[in-house]
């Protein structure tokens, strides 16, 4: 048993917060997670995690070892890398957190990446809100909007254009408004994720209108926003990757072409080290590769 493999055990529990998590991850039997850690212990003289029957929680000293442990496996993985020894199968267990559009979206791709890597597997953990990744489990997740943690490893993967959509239904019913500001006499299904307020801000004409979104619908699932347009409860403001096919199906209508909403960047992040395992780092190019979306919707 030797340090480099103890630190890599230590660094994926630190990540996942779970010794059965790494077992499951790595292949090694827990006992064999728990003697990584214990040979640290031993060989530092101090606890690195805090045991309860109910939660394992580092220390101070397992804190002040990690960016330490991360710089000693990300300085090996550039030299492997270098030398050209990096294993030519990509295999193991990837958790991915992701929106609940892209994530639907990502499954019907999802082949091509796990053909090419039959011994690689990815696990979805699909929800439009995430929090801290250490405590969740996962590897990578998918951001939208500006990120706030500083601690966080960032690669920008484009921006989500929105648009404003309806079903031809509801307009039949309710008419078409002509400028956004027409919104105020309509039921605007607000996706509630990341405030409490929910303005729509429209740019065109040389001039900038701004909507306070309300209705008797509303939903912290941009799908479930989705659902509600295409049955004709009202307009939503949705990613355009998101509702072109339902546009081009002519299920919907793109209101205001005229006009644009402010993009919101799009990023993958992760917990460190820069220098990603190989399963990591072959999700991530996939994530890279498959965010043409945006860039085309």
């Amino acid at each position: 048993m030797d340090l480099l493999s103890a630190l890599h055990s230590f660094v994926r529990v630190a990540a996942t917060g779970s010794f059965s998590a790494v077992s499951r991850e790595t292949g090694a039997s827990q006992p064999t997670i728990s003697r990584h850690i214990a040979l640290l212990e031993t060989h530092y003289g101090a606890t690195l995690f805090a045991r309860t029957t109910r939660s394992l929680m580092m220390t101070e000293d397992g804190r002040s070892l990690l960016p330490h442990a991360y710089e000693v496996l990300e300085i090996l993985e550039t030299a492997e890398t270098a030398l050209g020894r990096r294993r030519a199968s990509v295999s193991g267990l990837v958790r991915l957190g992701v929106t609940t559009a892209f994530g639907l979206y990502m499954t019907g791709r999802l082949g091509e990446l796990l053909d090419k890597h039959p011994d690689l597997s990815v696990e979805l953990i699909m929800r439009d809100g995430f929090g801290d990744l250490v405590e969740e489990g996962l590897d990578l997740a998918v951001r939208v909007g500006e990120i706030a943690e500083g601690s966080l490893i960032a690669r920008r993967l484009g921006t989500v254009k929105r648009i404003a959509v309806a079903s031809g239904d509801y307009l039949a019913r309710r008419g078409t408004p002509d400028h956004p500001r027409d919104l105020l006499a309509h039921p605007c299904i607000a996706y509630t994720y990341g405030g409490t307020r929910h303005d729509w801000h429209f740019e065109g004409n040389n001039e900038e209108s701004v909507v306070a979104a309300s209705g008797p619908f509303r939903a912290n699932s941009s799908e479930a926003v989705l659902q509600a347009v295409v049955a004709g409860l009202g307009i939503g403001l949705l990613p355009s990757f998101q509702v072109h096919e339902e546009i081009a199906a002519g299920h919907l209508v793109h209101l205001f072409p005229e006009w644009s909403v402010p993009d919101l960047p799009f990023y993958a992040v992760h917990t460190g080290p820069r220098t990603l395992p190989l399963r990591t780092r072959t999700v991530l190019d996939f994530l890279i590769d498959i965010s043409d979306v945006l860039r085309q919707a």
